[in-house]
Formats: C-alpha cells, sequence, structure tokens
C-alpha cells in the first residue's frame, strides 16, 4: 500500500531526529506502512506543529501572510495525516511494538559461557538487518518451552534432541539452518560424543566393560554428553541405566571429567572438543586419560567415540512472517568465518539445514523423549504391522486343518488299499515275492515270474531256495544255510547284496538282491525278497572294467607325463612317464595337490600362487588350456614344460582336470642357440647386423613417440686390410675379438654394440645427445690408443675412425640415420682416420 502524499510531506517536513525507521510490518489482515516515532512521538510532533504556528505568525505582515497560512494549513494536514495513520496502526494492530526478536539459546552447561558465546552473534544480526532487532535470552530447556507455549520467544537455536522434542509438543517451522563450530580456524558441521576413562583402568577397554561400572555425565538431555555415548552401548548390547551400577548427573562437562579424576566414576560421558580444551588448559596431562571405542572420522579435529551427528538447528516459530524469516536465514548465511562478529563468537558461521534423520533414529530406537511413550496398539496396528504372518499363519492353520481331514481320508482308505495289495504288487517293475518262517513262497508277482521263467503254482508253497537259487554260477552246491533270504530268516536283519538266480532252463543271471524281514510281535514271521535282473548293469561294468584296463596301460606305456586331479585339487592318477620326470614316487603324489609339489615357485624364487596355475585355472573355469610353464623335480631343479590342461566332464559335470605335459628342456636349448646363431656373430660374439637393425627400428618407433634424443655411431677399424696383410688373417680375428671386448666394456648397460661388417662396427645411443656420443667417442679413440693388441707376442698398432649421427623429426626411416652416420665416417677415414666426426647437416669434427 502506497504512503499518502500528506504524510510523505509530513515526513519530510519532520526532522532526521525524530524519526525512528519505517519498518513494512504485517500482523493479521492489517496491511500498510507504519511510522514508528522515538519515545513520546505523538506529544513532541504536537509541540512541533504549534510551535511552527508560533513561528508563522511572526510572519503574517504583508507580502507573506497569505505564504504563512498557506505553510500553516499545510503543516496541519501533515500533522493531521501522520496522527491519524499512527493511532490506525496502534488501534488495529494492537501487537506492533516495540518488542525485538527473541533469540533463545537453551543452556546445558553454564549460563555465562552461552551468553558469551551467542552476544556477539546477536550483536551482528543487529547490524546487519534494518526491520528487525533480536535481543539474547539463555534459558533453560523448562523455561523454553515455556515461552515457546506462550509465544514470547521468535527464535531458537537447541540441541538436535531438543529440537525433536520441541517439534512434537508445539507448533514449530522447520529448520532455517545450522551452526557451524570453529575450532582453531577450522569448521566443524557435525558433533559427537566420548567416552573416557583412566588409563590405568585395564578392566575396561571396550564398551562392554561399562557393565557395572558408574558413569558420570551433564545431562541426559544431551546428546553429545549423553544421548550419542547410549546409543553406542545399545548397539553392542550394552543397556542405560540398566546394565550400569550407577549413573551421575553432574550438569556439566568438566564436571563430568572432573568426577572420572576423583574416582567417583569410572567413565565420563562428554561432548567432542571438552577433552581438547581442558589439555589445552592444562587441567590434567592427556596420558591421564583413554579414550574408548574410539573412531576414525576423515575433517574431524576431535577424538570422539560416536558416529556424528548434526550441529544445533536455529528455527522460528510459526507467527513470524515468512518476509522475517528469510531476513533472517540470510543474516545467518551471510556470516563469513573471517567476520569478527563470529570470531569473537567461536563459530564458523552457518549452513543449510542438515538432516537430522539419524538423530530421530537414535531416540527412536533408545525410546528417548519424544519417543519414550509406547503408543496404543490396536489390532488394526497388530494387522497393519504383521499382516504377511498373519495371513501366513491362518493359511498354515488351514492347510494343517484340510491335511488332518486328508490323513483321516488316507487312513479309512488303507482298509481299501490292502485288498489292493496284490494288485499293485503285480504292478511292480521289479521282482517281489514273499517266504514264511520255513522258506516257502507264499505270494509272487508277474515280474518276478516273468524273470524266472515260472508259473505261479510252481513256486507257491514251495521252499524258493531250491528252486531258483540253488546251486552257484561255476556248478557248485549253494547250502541252505549260507543263502541270505534263510539268513534274514534267522537273525531278522535287512539286507542288501549282489547274488543270482537261476532260470527255470536253468540259466543264470545276476540280480540286486533286497531282503526284509516280517514281523508279528517282535516274532520274525517271514520276509519280502525284492530283486531287479541287472544283467545289461553287469555287462556295462565289465566292459567299463576292460576298459578301464585298457585305459591304464595306455596311461603307464605313455611317455608323455600324465597326471590328473580331482575339483579339491588333490592328484587322482599320475602315469610313470610324469614321476620319472619329477623323480617322484607314486605315495608322494597321490592324494595331494601337485601345485605345491611340484609348481610351487616361479625359477626366480617368487612364490606362484595357485590361482595363477594354469591346471587350477582350467578347474575353475572347465577350459582347455595349453602353455608353456615349468615344473620342479624333488632335487629342486627347474625344468620347461609344455602342458596342457583340459576338463573331465562325466554326465555334463566337471569332475576333474587331466594334465599332459613334455620336458622341453632341449627343446628350450636347440632355440636358444637359433637365437643366438641368428642374431650374434660368431667371431666377436657382438650382435649381427640383422638384429642391429631390428633393435634400431624399434628405437626409431619409440623416439618418434617420446621424441627423446638418440645417437648412432659407426665405427671403422683403420688399415685393418694392412694388418691382415701383414700379420695374417688369424691376427686380424684376434684384434675384431679384442676390440670387441674393448667396445663392449666401454659401452653402458643400455647401449647397443653390433659388428655390421668385416671390420665395420655400430653402437646405438640411447638417451644421449650428439655432445654426449662425441664426448664418449673421443674416450673410445683414447682408448683405442693406449691398448695394446697383439698377437703371437708382436704388438699390433690399432686405430678407428668414428661417424655420429642423431635422430632427427623429420626422419622417416631408421635408415636414414644410419645414412648419415655412415657419411660422416666415411668423412672421418677421408679426412685422416683416427678422428671422429659428427653429421649435422654439416660435417663437423
Amino acid at each position: 500500500m502506497l504512503m499518502s502524499m500528506p504524510a510523505a510531506i509530513a515526513l519530510k517536513a519532520l526532522p532526521d531526529s525524530t524519526l525512528k525507521r519505517i519498518r513494512p510490518q504485517r500482523h493479521g489482515s492489517c496491511k500498510g506502512m507504519c511510522v514508528y516515532l522515538k519515545g513520546e512521538c505523538f506529544n513532541r510532533f504536537c509541540g512541533s506543529y504549534f510551535a511552527v504556528l508560533r513561528a508563522d505568525r511572526k510572519m503574517e505582515t504583508a507580502p507573506f501572510a497569505r505564504v504563512t497560512k498557506i505553510n500553516r494549513l499545510a503543516v496541519f494536514l501533515c500533522w493531521f495525516c501522520v496522527s491519524f495513520f499512527h493511532l490506525q496502526s496502534m488501534l488495529l494492530n494492537p501487537m506492533i511494538s516495540e518488542r525485538p526478536f527473541r533469540l533463545v539459546v537453551v543452556f546445558f552447561s553454564w549460563r555465562r559461557g552461552n551468553e558469551k558465546k551467542f552476544s556477539p552473534l546477536v550483536d551482528y544480526l543487529n547490524s546487519v538487518l534494518e526491520e528487525e532487532r533480536i535481543e539474547l535470552l539463555v534459558l533453560s530447556q523448562d523455561k523454553l518451552n515455556q515461552r515457546i507455549s506462550e509465544g514470547s520467544v521468535d527464535l531458537v537455536t537447541t540441541n538436535p534432541t531438543h529440537f525433536l522434542v520441541a517439534r512434537t509438543q508445539y507448533p514449530l517451522t522447520g529448520v532455517i539452518a545450522t551452526i557451524i563450530q570453529s575450532y582453531a580456524g577450522t569448521p566443524s558441521y557435525r558433533l559427537g560424543g566420548v567416552i573416557l576413562t583412566l588409563a590405568d583402568r585395564d578392566d575396561i577397554s571396550s564398551l562392554r566393560d561399562l557393565r557395572g561400572k558408574v558413569v558420570a555425565t551433564p545431562s541426559t538431555d544431551n546428546l553429545g554428553g549423553y544421548r550419542a555415548q547410549v546409543y553406542e552401548l545399545y548397539r553392542a548390547n550394552v543397556r542405560v541405566p540398566q546394565d550400569l551400577a550407577g549413573l551421575i548427573e553432574v550438569g556439566t562437562h568438566r564436571e563430568a571429567i572432573k568426577a572420572l579424576l576423583d574416582g567417583r566414576a569410572d567413565v565420563a560421558f562428554v561432548r567432542d572438543g571438552i577433552l581438547e580444551q581442558l589439555i589445552k588448559e592444562g587441567a590434567f596431562p592427556e596420558r591421564q586419560v583413554k579414550v574408548l571405542n574410539a573412531q576414525i572420522n576423515s575433517n574431524f579435529l576431535h577424538k570422539v567415540s560416536t558416529r556424528l551427528y548434526p550441529e544445533w538447528p536455529v528455527f522460528a516459530l510459526p507467527h513470524l512472517e515468512h518476509r522475517q524469516v528469510r531476513h533472517l536465514a540470510a543474516a545467518l548465511f551471510a556470516l563469513e568465518p573471517d567476520n569478527p562478529y563470529a570470531q569473537k563468537a567461536g563459530i564458523y558461521g552457518f549452513t543449510v539445514p542438515a538432516d537430522y534423520q539419524v538423530v530421530e533414529v537414535l531416540s527412536r530406537t533408545l525410546r528417548l523423549p519424544p519417543y519414550d511413550q509406547v503408543p496404543e496398539f490396536t489390532f488394526q496396528d497388530a494387522w497393519e504391522r504383521w499382516r504377511p504372518f498373519l495371513i501366513f499363519t491362518m493359511s498354515a492353520m488351514t492347510v494343517i486343518t484340510l491335511l488332518s481331514l486328508c490323513l483321516i481320508g488316507l487312513w479309512r482308505k488303507a482298509h481299501l488299499e490292502r485288498n489292493r495289495f496284490g494288485t499293485l504288487l503285480q504292478g511292480l517293475g521289479e521282482g517281489v515275492y514273499g517266504v514264511d518262517r520255513e522258506g516257502c513262497c507264499t505270494f509272487i508277482n508277474e515280474a518276478a515270474l516273468q524273470m524266472l521263467q515260472f508259473k505261479a503254482q510252481e513256486v507257491l508253497g514251495k521252499d524258493q531256495h531250491a528252486l531258483f537259487h540253488h546251486h552257484d554260477i561255476d556248478g557248485n552246491f549253494y547250502p541252505f544255510a549260507d543263502c541270505p533270504i534263510t539268513k534274514t530268516l534267522n537273525d531278522g536283519r535287512k539286507r542288501q547284496l549282489r547274488e543270482w538266480f537261476i532260470r527255470k532252463e536253468g540259466t543264470h543271471f545276476p540280480v540286486d538282491l533286497t531282503v526284509s524281514p516280517l514281523f508279528d510281535k517282535d516274532a520274525i514271521k517271514g520276509a519280502v525278497v525284492a530283486f531287479t535282473d541287472i544283467t545289461q548293469r553287469v555287462k556295462v561294468e565289465n566292459d567299463n572294467k576292460r576298459l578301464t584296463q585298457y585305459n591304464r596301460m595306455l596311461l603307464e606305456s605313455a611317455g608323455d607325463g600324465i597326471y590328473g586331479i580331482d575339483m579339491q585339487g588333490k592328484c587322482t592318477f599320475i602315469n610313470p612317464a610324469a614321476l620319472k620326470m619329477l623323480g617322484l614316487r607314486l605315495d608322494e603324489v597321490l592324494g595331494k595337490d601337485p601345485h605345491a609339489i611340484f609348481h610351487y615357485s616361479y625359477p626366480d624364487g617368487n612364490e606362484y600362487p595357485s590361482v595363477k596355475c594354469p591346471v587350477h585355472l582350467t578347474k575353475f573355469k572347465g577350459q582347455e588350456i595349453e602353455c608353456e610353464d615349468h615344473f620342479i623335480d624333488k632335487e629342486g631343479e627347474f625344468f620347461p614344460v609344455h602342458m596342457k590342461a583340459s576338463p573331465i566332464f562325466e554326465e555334463q559335470v566337471q569332475v576333474g582336470v587331466v594334465v599332459v605335459f613334455q620336458n622341453i628342456t632341449e627343446q628350450k636349448a636347440l632355440q636358444a642357440r637359433l637365437i643366438t646363431l641368428t642374431t650374434t656373430d660368431d667371431l666377436t660374439g657382438l650382435y649381427n647386423r640383422r638384429y642391429f637393425q631390428k633393435q634400431l627400428s624399434k628405437e626409431f618407433a619409440r623416439y618418434q613417440r617420446s621424441f627423446s634424443v638418440t645417437t648412432v655411431m659407426m665405427l671403422d677399424l683403420d688399415y685393418f686390410k694392412t694388418i691382415n696383410d701383414t700379420f695374417g688373417h688369424a691376427a686380424g680375428d684376434k684384434v675384431l675379438q679384442d676390440f670387441a671386448k674393448l667396445l663392449t666394456h666401454a659401452q653402458r648397460n643400455s647401449d647397443f654394440c653390433a659388428r655390421v661388417g668385416g671390420e665395420e662396427f655400430a653402437l646405438l645411443l640411447p638417451n644421449t645427445s650428439l655432445h654426449d656420443a662425441m664426448s664418449f667417442a673421443e674416450r673410445l679413440l683414447k682408448q683405442v690408443r693406449e691398448h695394446v693388441f697383439s698377437f703371437e707376442g708382436k704388438r699390433i698398432p690399432l686405430t678407428v675412425s668414428i661417424g655420429c649421427a642423431e635422430m632427427q623429426m623429420g626422419d622417416t626411416h631408421p635408415d636414414l640415420v644410419l645414412a648419415r652416420a655412415d657419411r660422416a665416417l666415411y668423412q672421418a677415414k677421408e679426412s685422416g682416420r683416427d678422428r671422429v666426426m659428427v653429421y649435422d647437416n654439416e660435417i663437423t669434427d
């Protein structure tokens, strides 16, 4: 609502000292701009008005008479408008007053410390807020609750647990900001609890040791000084205060530690930072106490025994306007850590509201206020909470009832089933017959008659042993007393074994036989015999046995080493060829892990992990692996092998691994010999030209990637033909060998030298500039001059010419740098020999 023109004129006419501020306020349904005057603003304004009138009367002389009357009228109208709006706002808005916003701080330790801490914060808010004024009140929790219920406070900062209690009891707004503590200029967004005991208490080293001990705490309402510790103890299955010998509330953190040091308590609960502060003040030495259940938290300065929780919240009561809450929140967030007010208050500033869910979880778990009251529990609650369990229970009871009814029905049908026994007996696929106490057949099914080729009347009532069990396979008489059916009739024991029966025409057939006794009041009444014709199974077993013998013969006669392992990694078989190569006995391998016996180490002595063994990889992956590896014989000597590990499957299920290996020591030696022959010079032992070209190509590729300086040198022995002509070719060969040794000793480990011609040599110098290469070449020239080359007692003078060239960025092929080095060598020989020439666009020496 815009200010009326008379009010604006009145404000402009008033001196600045009479105005306080113009604050837009909004209470109830009243909207507008209210002018607040200092003190008795209404009376003072009236006095000013009449003073103006008196001054104007003195100016009623012409030509000012008309102007004076107009001024008096304007002033009167301004006075009337201002007074009207002021009285209107006072009458319609009784809630508008000079009362400032009241910031309440709950104290749990000592009142003066909280006033000292939060007074700079109040001064800061009053310095930056234009429309609000803040007043600090430090109250106890009970008094604060009373003020909140009365609506006589506006802003509150308290610990998180009290905030949860107040939120459930009174209509509050959400958290508008969370305080950030400052410790030596370092921000701390969280707080935690510390559990302290004396360092010499060996009987207290863990949370469970607090059972039966006396604990001192500042207050049971304190989060960092009590509740955080109790939650950790709860998780360690220690209940507070039930499991304690005593719990002492001493009022402050300092008193809690003092009670510990005085011996009044075994353990002290305090908030984080208190321990460090007291040690810094020299209250006691740090080594006198120890922290239980110490936690490691990154970016957190203090020692704690609990998990961390958000710092104190700042919240507003609902009667504040949203605009005012925004002003306060903006002012809090604008407080920087280097602000003098923040430094006086010992805080780092304020941040966006933290998540206080963890504090709520703690309170709910420990059943602390406001969650200490057990709610009324109704059947509806039980249904909502345990609906799946109740449904399952009722379903189970229904199923049990139905099953009981079914069992009753089955019991009734059992009588009918007895009459059907004969029919079912005839439908069985295996032969079944019964005998009485004397061994005579009482019943027999159709399957048994078909296998035996008898008729029912030929068997029933007859001695079964005499009919189809009277002879062994070899034709010898089978005594009645040795028959397993007779033995069961005598001792009442059930028997399962492999036997044979005799058909009516006299042929034998193997059977799997089961003899079960029949009892009547603990007396043997007879027996039931069940048998199955296993002719085909026996034939398969015999075939498998012959095949196994054949495979064993192949295994033992094979020249390659062969062994197998099961899925536990234990050796199941190994052939003589493998044992011979390993120098082991059969009993030293069977049933053991072959990897631990002859595959446990690398040739360099490092341990060979079983997870990298190709045999174990085949076992885990079920895939065939063929590779070259090494085994270790009984003497500890390594020998190379070519091995092939293949999985063994039975009915599509892997049951093990078979390994076939050959000793390739001779092949490796021959391979090394071939490599030596193809890469080295027979006379000097240096690498040959072909291998030098290969290494030069590799170094050129590396140069193209990294552009590291690389130099190539070409060397030629001076007047070597004269040496051959004068001393003979044998002397020339001796000179070449001696020079090769001299060149090998002079080069670095990273250098690469080769004989590329009759008396020509090449040297590859990686990571070497032309300047360093020339220094090396000069030293080499001096060594050649000073070295004594001789043959059969005759001294042979020798010098060498050297050409150097450096790889260049424009090179497209490694032969280009070699050609430049060769050209520099040619120039060195043309310039008188025994010197070094460098190719660098122009030949220089």
